[in-house]
């Protein structure tokens, strides 16, 4: 087994205040690419191996595409998605197996409850259970079986790594990331393949910048159709809503971004946590001319109300603490 990212390859990134005193601290990696791929800054080691996990969906997309998916602009968007569960997200996940002539019994993920919480209470009160087409990953695994009976290729076994379409998956992931070191198994069942963080940011910049037929559907879809991508609310949807920008978050504290023009942000959290990642990854692209400093102001207080950027460390500092009571300071 390869090994794996550690406090060795990783520096601060980010700061929680309350009332000017520095409560948490989180460590991890970040590295920014411009549009051909260079590296324009590096926090930590970008050549630290990571397991990006659902940041890795645009690609397995790509895959799923070249495997023979046949797949509407909004249906590519759920494959590459993250999604909330809402009664949208579970109509087009079961629109992709519908389109094949299979059912939610075919899923292999989880079942469980949205995420979005008005969802999930809707699910509840008309005495639903939790289900597949629910579960965050529905719309990559139905993705996967469209494009394994396409081929003609057994469904059952549809997440097995040595299944076609999964070799299919691996293959845009090294052509348009860089090497596997090593396969693991994701949450959702699915394989989950480990590569650095900076063959992460190639990635991203590669969904902006390839003249590949299928990476240019993968990247029109996220755009067109950011509430599929994660839900109305979320940060991956409001940042693709509000500048273009693809952001895909990944479980266990990752995030990648890329602009139109090809700048990509990657980010590692040690620590697995996703606090102030958005913010963090956007100042990075601030910083480097890739998106203005109005349009991350005008995001902060959509992403983070309490966060303000601090340029030179490109940490977030969150002071959380800013009540008083009666002239004193409140503890919230």
């Amino acid at each position: 087994m390869a090994s794996a990212i550690d406090i060795t390859h990783c520096t601060e990134l980010l700061r929680v205040t309350r009332n000017s005193v520095v409560e948490s601290r989180h460590y991890g990696a970040a590295v920014v690419l411009d549009a051909s791929g260079e590296i324009l800054e590096a926090l930590g080691d970008p050549q630290a191996l990571i397991f990006p996990r659902s940041a890795l969906k645009p690609f397995q997309a790509i895959g799923s595409l070249r495997a023979g998916a046949v797949l509407s602009s909004a249906q590519l968007a759920l494959a590459c998605a993250s999604h909330l569960g809402t009664a949208r997200h579970q109509q087009l996940a079961h629109s992709v197996l519908a389109s094949v002539n299979l059912d939610e019994d075919h899923l292999q993920c989880p079942a469980s409850w949205p995420g979005d919480s008005a969802a999930r209470t809707e699910m509840i009160i008309g005495g639903h259970s939790q289900n597949k087409l629910a579960f965050n990953c529905s719309g990559k695994h139905a993705a996967f079986l469209a494009a394994a009976v396409s081929r003609g290729e057994p469904v059952e076994t549809y997440l097995n790594p040595e299944h076609p379409v999964q070799q299919c998956a691996l293959e845009a992931i090294e052509e348009f990331c860089g090497p596997v070191t090593f396969v693991g198994v994701d949450g959702c069942g699915a394989p989950a393949p480990q590569i650095s963080l900076h063959s992460l940011a190639k990635g991203f910049k590669n969904l902006s910048t390839s003249s590949d037929q299928h990476v240019r559907a993968v990247a029109h879809a996220m755009r067109e159709h950011p509430w599929a991508v994660r839900g109305p609310g979320s940060p991956n949807t409001i940042v693709n809503e509000s500048t273009g920008i693809i952001a895909k978050l990944g479980a266990e504290g990752v995030l990648g971004m890329s602009t139109d023009q090809g700048v990509s942000v990657v980010v590692k959290m040690l620590d697995g946590s996703s606090r102030g990642m958005d913010m963090l990854a956007l100042g990075l692209l601030v910083k480097h001319g890739a998106l203005t400093p109005q349009k991350l102001r005008e995001l902060a207080s959509r992403l983070a109300p309490a966060s303000t950027t601090e340029g030179s460390r490109a940490a977030q500092i969150h002071d959380v603490g800013q009540g008083f009571v009666d002239g004193r300071r409140k503890r919230i």
